[in-house]
């Protein structure tokens, strides 16, 4: 693609992203575009990561301005993609982007009130101990919050245990299932620059020696 119609396109996707409606493009092929956007993103969030502890306020609002529009261009991928019907677009040399279905999984939003759930459900006899972990106090670790709460929803034991929250809506809730990309980048060699020898002018002194002083 030309400089001037990356530019474009790059514009066009920052004008999709200011509208925030998630639309297929126009062509299949202009994926790569999209998922080397997400890419640029993706260092620039890295370096605001780092960068984070000198200016915690400002960079933690500019990230999350960048990993929105990450998820919105790659929103942009996964339409792009349903709308050809594929799961998958490789770039020879550049990127690919495959599409993949995420299970549904529980988020805690109630971090405190579902610790209460937690000791009463170990009271009951359940095994919570993988998803709560204590330092000063209890902090809850949500990837094993969330299969603990599969477990329990399949088990019928959900609405048991939360019925000790004060407010047994308000705890948990449930993401349902989405479609993900996986963004995979071609890894460019760096060209090493090599030095030729190059040869040193010398000047004969009167007695047929080398005199490099007078160069």
């Amino acid at each position: 693609m030309l400089e001037y119609e990356s530019v474009f396109r790059r514009k066009e996707l920052h004008d999709m992203f200011a509208e925030g409606e998630v639309k297929p493009l126009d062509d299949l092929y202009l994926v790569e575009d999209t998922a080397l956007t997400v890419q640029e993103l993706n260092k620039k969030l890295e370096f605001c990561k780092g960068y984070k502890r000198k200016r915690a306020e400002d960079i933690s609002n500019e990230m999350k301005v960048i990993q929105n529009k990450i998820d919105f261009f790659k929103s942009i991928i996964v339409s792009t993609l349903k709308q050809n019907k594929q799961k998958s677009i490789d770039f020879p040399n550049s990127c690919s982007a495959s599409a993949r279905v995420q299970k549904p999984k529980w988020q805690v939003d109630d971090e405190e009130e579902f610790i209460l759930v937690l000791q009463e459900a170990q009271k009951a006899g359940e095994d919570i101990d993988v998803v709560l972990e204590k330092v000063i106090q209890y902090n809850v670790k949500k990837i094993e919050a969330s299969k603990l709460l599969s477990i329990w929803e399949q088990n019928g034991k959900l609405d048991k245990f939360l019925e000790k929250a004060k407010n047994s809506k308000k705890v948990v809730s449930k993401v349902p299932s989405k479609t993900t990309v996986v963004l995979k980048f071609a890894e460019i060699e760096e060209e090493e620059d090599f030095a030729e020898d190059m040869p040193i002018p010398v000047k004969v002194g009167k007695n047929n020696t080398e005199d490099y002083d007078t160069l």
